[in-house]
C-alpha cells in the first residue's frame, strides 16, 4: 500500500508539473478519436489452384473417346481452379464467401460428349456466425473447452455441365465451437438439407442419360422415362432429387508452425467436413417403380442411396509476402493434399462406382496453390 501511495504521489506530481508548464503554451484542443471500423477484418483474396488427380463419380475411362467411357476403367484428370474469397469479422460476428470456377480436363467431357472440351464446374458456399458472447457482450460462453459459441448459418450452390448436367443447393444451420487451443481450431455441428436436379435418368429425349438409363441399364433404351408398367406405375422422374436432412460436421484448423526460423513463416492449415446419409432423394413412387436397391444392379437408381461423406484438405501455406519482401499476410503459397470419400455421398462400393467406374467416388490428389489478398 506505502508504494502505490508514494507511486500515486509521484504521478500526480509529474501531471501537476506538466500542466503548469502547458499554462504557459497555447491550447490545442486534441484530434477527435479514429471511428472504429465496422468490419474489423476484411479480407478478400484471389486464388488459382492446380489438382492434377481428380475424380467425378460415375466417370468411367475412356469418356473422352467413347459415350459413357468404357466399363471397368478408372478414369482421374486434372482440375484447374479459380477462386474468390471474402472474410470479414464484425462486432457480433464473422462472414464468409467462397466463390470457385473449376475447368476439367478432357477426361470428363462437356455434357459426356466424347471429343469436347473438359467440364466447367461453378461452385460457392457462405457461412455467417454470430457469437453468443460478443452478442451478450459477456463471457458466459467461454469455459476451458471453448473461448466462444456461435450460430452458424450458410448454403452451397453450384452448377456443372458434365453428363449429369448437375444443378446442387444447400442449406445449413447449427452451432460452431471456438476450440481454447493453440491456432485457430473451429467445430461445427450443423443440420443440413440438399435439393438437386440432375439430367441422369430424367425423363426426356434419348441421349447419354439413356445409355445409364433406369429402363436399359447400360444396354441403352429409347428415352429415359419410366413407369411403363409394374408397381408405381405412371410415375416419372424429373430429374430432382429431395434428399432428407442429416448431420453434418465441419472443422477447421489453422496452426503457425512457430518452431520454424521467422525467416520461414508456414502454416498448417487442415479443413475436415463429414456429412451423413441423406437418403436417395428419389420420391417413394420412383424407388418403387424402378427399384432403388435392387441387387447388383449398375443402372443409375440401384446406386442411389447415400453414404457418409467425407472430405479433408490439409496444406503447408508458406507466407510468400513475409519473406520475400517484409510484408506478411499479402501473398501464401501452398502444397497440400485433399481425400473425398464417398464423393458428394456416393457409396463406392455400389457396382456403378466400384464395378463400372472403379474409384472414380474417391478423390485422392496433391495439389498447389497460391492465393494473393487485397488488404
Amino acid at each position: 500500500m506505502y508504494a502505490k501511495t508514494i507511486a500515486l504521489a509521484a504521478l500526480m506530481a509529474a501531471s501537476a508539473g506538466g500542466y503548469a508548464l502547458a499554462a504557459d503554451m497555447p491550447v490545442k484542443a486534441p484530434p477527435p478519436p479514429k471511428a472504429v471500423p465496422f468490419f474489423f477484418v476484411n479480407d478478400t483474396a484471389v486464388s488459382f489452384i492446380y489438382y492434377p488427380w481428380a475424380t467425378d463419380p460415375g466417370v468411367s475411362g475412356g469418356s473422352n473417346s467413347v459415350p459413357g467411357g468404357v466399363s471397368g476403367e478408372g478414369n482421374r484428370f486434372a482440375r484447374y481452379q479459380g477462386a474468390i474469397d471474402h472474410f470479414d469479422v464484425w462486432e457480433y460476428g464473422t462472414n464468409l464467401i467462397h466463390v470457385e470456377a473449376n475447368q476439367y480436363g478432357p477426361q470428363d467431357p462437356n455434357l459426356g460428349t466424347p471429343g469436347s472440351s473438359g467440364a466447367r464446374e461453378f461452385w460457392a458456399f457462405g457461412r455467417s456466425t454470430i457469437g453468443l458472447n460478443e452478442l451478450t457482450h459477456s463471457q458466459t460462453f467461454k469455459n476451458f473447452i471453448f473461448t466462444d459459441v456461435g450460430v452458424e448459418v450458410g448454403g452451397n450452390f453450384g452448377v456443372q455441365n458434365n453428363f449429369l448436367s448437375e444443378e446442387t443447393t444447400v442449406g445449413v444451420f447449427g452451432l460452431n465451437f471456438n476450440l481454447n487451443l493453440p491456432g485457430t481450431v473451429l467445430f461445427s455441428i450443423l443440420a443440413d438439407k440438399e435439393f438437386t436436379h440432375n439430367t441422369f435418368n430424367a425423363c426426356g429425349p434419348s441421349g447419354f442419360g439413356s445409355v445409364n438409363g433406369p429402363l436399359g441399364g447400360l444396354t441403352g433404351a429409347a428415352n429415359t422415362c419410366f413407369g411403363t408398367g409394374g408397381v408405381g406405375a405412371g410415375a416419372s422422374f424429373s430429374g430432382d432429387r429431395d434428399f432428407e436432412w442429416t448431420w453434418k460436421i465441419e472443422t477447421f484448423v489453422s496452426e503457425p508452425l512457430k518452431f520454424l526460423p521467422e525467416s520461414f513463416p508456414v502454416t498448417f492449415i487442415n479443413i475436415l467436413n463429414i456429412t451423413g446419409p441423406k437418403g436417395t432423394g428419389i420420391s417413394t413412387l420412383n424407388c418403387l417403380a424402378i427399384g432403388c436397391f435392387g441387387g447388383g444392379g449398375v443402372n443409375g437408381f440401384m446406386n442411389n442411396e447415400t453414404k457418409t461423406e467425407v472430405f479433408e484438405d490439409a496444406r503447408l501455406s508458406l507466407d510468400t509476402g513475409k519473406t520475400l519482401w517484409g510484408k506478411p499476410g499479402i501473398w501464401d503459397t501452398y502444397v497440400g493434399w485433399r481425400y473425398w470419400m464417398d464423393k458428394f455421398g456416393t457409396n463406392q462400393h455400389a457396382a456403378l462406382f466400384s464395378v463400372v467406374a472403379p474409384g472414380t467416388s474417391v478423390e485422392n490428389t496433391v495439389y498447389v496453390g497460391t492465393t494473393y489478398h487485397f488488404k
